[in-house]
């Protein structure tokens, strides 16, 4: 397709959205954004409060500069960057913890690991060999082929030790946000070999909202527009064809090119159902979402939590008062988010993502959250004594952010039957209309999957 001067709105300044207005503007397309909200990048925002930036969600990213996001900054010259610690992160899981290198998977690191964890010594060949196999390298038929295969399947070919499933659990939960028994073997293959590959495991320096900015900054170079506080009502189709979007104010902006980056069902909703197929429809209205998330936000006096990532799970007498956490110091990566002897922390934990009953959804985020500050207090007991200020964000909230209608971390689940060729595709069935995200088309973790999704969606467009 010959995109010059064609007429671009895409609705949404996440990952995706922001990314492929970057991508069509840097074709000569003539691309104006839409965002709801008054600051870019959906859930991956970031907010400031007496001094301290901290992020919509809690997030870390696997690859960085070496991944999609690295991808699309260098195709439209932005100038994001990213900053990479050692060790990586630290695993605790059953009472016992570990810290892992960017070079987690030569056999020298995998062995003092399995020590560390306590995995059991006649498990060890079934564990080394389990991510011998995790780093072979495949084709696309051959990933097929585990896109529809359980995690924990997969994983109890292998061994059955109850320290190394939980180690291994917890980067699913990092990864794909859904369960063992749930989670695409393949997308898990991905996943982790790419991390491991890259040893890369990184923060963008500004805060999340930095990937957003630096796409927007490259269209706005290249002549395009954004427009925030602007909701689009509704897409406008003519004659089965994508013609413009309404903006809930009533303005009505011709496009040749309509892209959604507000998810699958909500995208669905904004064109009308009576516009798709029903088998579409079908497919659609069955897709899993993936879990959502509670955090508390920890501005901090002094450096209280080390090192700067932490992946928790507690040991089954403590599942009553504690829950699994993911804990990144994204102060520690860029010393500006914080006032100087400050940390900026961010603790997450996974919850049900629906909101059918909020009331019902905000009793049991509640609770998580509670569990949430006392594991942080169990595993660092002096950090109450230092807090400036913290909030509770529960999964309203980030619906409420992103505009969707559940509180889903990353939109359709990464699990069996929803990966792969069984992804929703960014091209809709009304014509000129299309998806971007991590909903449509991509692959591997959440952040990079947005990515990927509009560097698949630019190369359809441009031929």
């Amino acid at each position: 397709m010959n995109l010059k001067d064609k007429r671009v709105v895409v609705i949404g300044t996440g990952i995706g959205g922001s990314g492929i207005a970057a991508l069509l503007a840097k074709e000569g397309a003539d691309v104006l954004v839409l965002e709801r909200n008054p600051y870019p990048g959906g859930k991956a925002a970031t907010f400031e409060r007496e001094g301290f930036r901290y992020d919509t969600g809690v997030h870390w990213l696997a690859r960085g500069e070496q991944g999609p996001l690295g991808v699309i900054r260098r195709a439209v010259g932005g100038g994001l960057r990213f900053k990479a610690l050692e060790p990586a992160m630290c695993v605790g899981v059953g009472g016992r913890k570990t810290l892992l290198k960017q070079d987690m998977v030569s056999r020298a690191e995998l062995g003092r690991v399995f020590d560390e964890l306590g995995v059991h010594s006649e498990n060890r060949a079934g564990a080394f060999a389990f991510f011998e196999d995790v780093m072979r390298p495949r084709t696309e038929q051959q990933l097929a082929e585990l896109d529809d295969l359980p995690l924990s399947d997969y994983l109890a070919r292998f061994t059955g030790d109850p320290q190394f499933f939980l180690f291994v659990a917890g980067f699913i939960g990092m990864y794909l946000v859904v369960s063992p028994k749930h989670a695409s073997t393949a997308e898990f293959l991905i996943c982790f070999a790419g991390e491991a590959r890259a040893r890369n495991l990184c923060y963008p320096i500004g805060g999340m909202d930095a990937i957003a900015k630096d796409y927007l900054d490259a269209l706005k170079r290249m002549g395009g527009e954004v427009r925030f506080d602007t909701k689009a009502a509704r897409v406008v189709v003519e004659g089965g064809k994508a013609a413009g979007v309404e903006t809930a104010a009533g303005e009505i902006i011709p496009a040749d090119l309509v892209i959604s980056n507000s998810g699958l069902k909500e995208s669905i909703e904004l064109a009308g159902r009576r516009h798709f197929p029903a088998g579409y429809l079908e497919t659609a209205d069955k897709l899993r979402l993936s879990l959502g998330a509670v955090s508390v936000k920890y501005a901090l006096d002094a450096e209280v939590v080390s090192p700067h990532l932490t992946y928790y799970f507690p040991t089954p007498d403590l599942l009553d008062t504690q829950t699994g956490i993911f804990c990144p110091v994204p102060s520690a990566a860029d010393p500006a988010l914080a006032p100087p002897g400050c940390q900026m922390v961010l603790a997450g934990a996974p919850a049900p993502a629906g909101l059918d009953d909020p009331d019902k959804a905000d009793r049991i985020s509640q609770a998580i959250l509670d569990k949430i500050e006392n594991t942080m207090r169990h595993l660092f007991p002096d950090i109450e004594r230092h807090v400036v200020w913290k909030l509770r964000t529960n999964t309203r909230y980030t619906a409420g952010i992103s505009g969707r209608f559940s509180g889903e971390v990353i939109g359709a689940a990464q699990s069996c039957f929803q990966v792969g060729r069984n992804r929703p595709a960014n091209r809709t069935p009304i014509e000129n209309y299309y998806l971007v995200g991590s909903d449509a088309g991509g692959r591997g973790v959440g952040t990079e999957m947005a990515a990927q999704s509009a560097l698949n969606l630019w190369r359809q467009l441009k031929g």
